[in-house]
């Protein structure tokens, strides 16, 4: 089976932004689903949501360095067994000795080769089962009878009726898009159909696609790749900062639990979205 055959998930992890989104963009190219974060404490929650069928990680990187990510998410029993690969700048015997010790599958040296990243690809087995069959992960839950979106006039009337007042976990996610939806109508004049989002125990995740504004991305070009990657990114945590009480309160009427903590996250190349809510419990559904 070729590569383009199957869709993998891959989590790229690379503080190095650039050679980050483009082992992003080759690997979409090949007809896989990327992720890309640019550090290792980060990339620990993202890869609770995003589930990966392959984690590529630079050595070198600044708060938790390579080797260290692996030895802690190796010890979550989800990820004992997923491919992980290096794919860094260090050359030297000693470096590969070191990433395969702390829990590395294979070892690349940048910049690697097509064939070489191809074969990695090759090696991998997706975790998403054939149809009919069971499959793993929040990502595969199916949401039957439930659009995308719920209104949230509509979660509340279906609740009210309700004795116990509670919504099913998937309106309560589409109940959330309808939210986001609002959000950023009121906050960033624009709106986008392609939300995502689901609960995991204590955790919310909000996957946003395409949501850059035109605006936004003529800045991100006018400027240096790094310079308007981050003037973007600061200007929408602000935004989000001024707008946490709305998003808050927007999680709590849904789910019932209050929101501990806020993360949030955007490439500035994909357009792509994420925002994680902590709770302070694990909501209760109908």
């Amino acid at each position: 089976m070729n590569a383009i055959d199957k869709s993998l998930r891959v989590l790229i992890v690379d503080d190095n932004r650039d050679g980050a989104d483009a082992l992003g963009l080759l690997l979409e190219a090949l007809g896989h689903q990327v992720h890309v974060t640019y550090g290792g404490a980060q990339a620990l929650d993202v890869a609770t949501t995003f589930q990966p069928d392959l984690i590529c990680v630079d050595l070198l990187m600044p708060e938790m360095d390579g080797c260290s990510f692996v030895k802690r998410i190796r010890l979550v029993s989800d990820f004992a067994k997923v491919k992980i690969v290096a794919i860094t700048g260090q050359k030297s015997d000693e470096s590969k000795a070191q990433a395969m010790k702390a829990g590395f599958d294979d070892f690349l040296v940048k910049p690697a080769s097509l064939d070489a990243i191809k074969q990695v690809l090759e090696s991998v087995v997706p975790t998403v089962a054939p149809a009919g069959s069971t499959t793993r992960g929040p990502m595969m839950v199916s949401r039957p009878n439930v659009a995308g979106r719920l209104p949230m006039d509509e979660a509340r009337r279906i609740r009210n009726k309700r004795p116990s007042r509670m919504l099913t976990q998937a309106e309560s996610e589409a109940a959330i898009c309808d939210g986001i939806v609002r959000f950023q109508e009121e906050y960033l004049g624009w709106r986008s159909e392609q939300i995502v989002s689901h609960f995991i125990k204590d955790l919310l995740v909000a996957r946003i696609r395409g949501a850059l504004t035109l605006a936004e991305r003529q800045l991100g070009k006018s400027l240096s790749a790094d310079k308007g990657r981050d003037l973007i990114k600061d200007s929408r945590n602000h935004l989000l900062e001024l707008a946490r009480p709305m998003l808050e309160s927007l999680v709590y009427e849904v789910s019932g639990v209050k929101v501990l903590s806020m993360h949030h996250d955007i490439s500035t190349l994909t357009g792509e979205e994420v925002i994680l809510f902590s709770l302070v419990g694990t909501p209760r559904f109908e």
